[in-house]
């Protein structure tokens, strides 16, 4: 059995959503951020990141970076074809896209609701949330074309990669610029949203 180390609204929404797709068990091992509980000794020894999410495989090896939980996960589980094959072109446009989301798209989000952490002055927050807002235009925006015709970035094939892509536009600061900058990136994350195993997942993220 899977064990995800998990809270609320985080980065274990994507891994969570793939589990729930695959079907495969496992058990969720809150970390409660309100408690600081990402803070202490106990989850430091997990992740000395002191981040969510964190994934122990069935077999015991300790995983992070979400990215590569989905490419592990879907690996593991071929029979439900949410990752390529090894090796195909398929699978370099797999990991153009999923590693895009993971190290350019996800750090921007980051940037942008935490601003005050990438600057030692604080009068800088201000600015640097308006270019991280500028720069998901601009990120955002090449995934739309992209999606050129769609549906999902693989085309015709849902996978893993639609998955974390999903997760980042829940993420967006402002959906109305969202759906005008990038229409086909709303449409490929609704397509995403209708899906059985998305809808527990989101239910469990979204639910005060």
């Amino acid at each position: 059995m899977y064990k995800l180390y998990w809270a609320q609204e985080s980065g274990a929404m994507a891994p969570q959503a793939l589990l729930e797709e695959i079907g495969a068990e496992y058990e969720k091992i809150v970390v409660d951020f309100k408690k600081e509980e990402h803070k202490s000794e106990e989850f430091l020894s997990v992740n000395p990141m002191g981040q969510i999410p964190a994934l122990v495989l069935p077999d015991g090896t300790l995983m992070t970076e979400t990215a590569a939980m989905l490419v592990q996960i879907a690996d593991r589980h071929p029979e439900a074809k949410l990752a390529p094959v090894a090796g195909s072109a398929e699978r370099a446009r797999f990991f153009r896209w999923l590693f895009f989301l993971a190290s350019t798209v996800y750090p921007t989000i980051r940037r942008f609701y935490y601003s005050e952490r990438h600057s030692t002055d604080p009068s800088a927050a201000e600015g640097i949330k308006a270019s991280a807002a500028k720069d998901l235009d601009d990120q955002f925006g090449i995934i739309d074309d992209t999606l050129d015709p769609g549906p999902h970035l693989l085309g015709e094939t849902y996978s893993a990669v639609d998955i974390m892509l999903w997760m980042l536009v829940q993420w967006h600061p402002d959906p109305t610029r969202l759906s005008e900058k990038a229409p086909r990136v709303v449409k490929a994350a609704e397509l995403v949203h209708a899906r059985p195993a998305i809808v527990r997942t989101w239910q469990e993220h979204a639910e005060d």
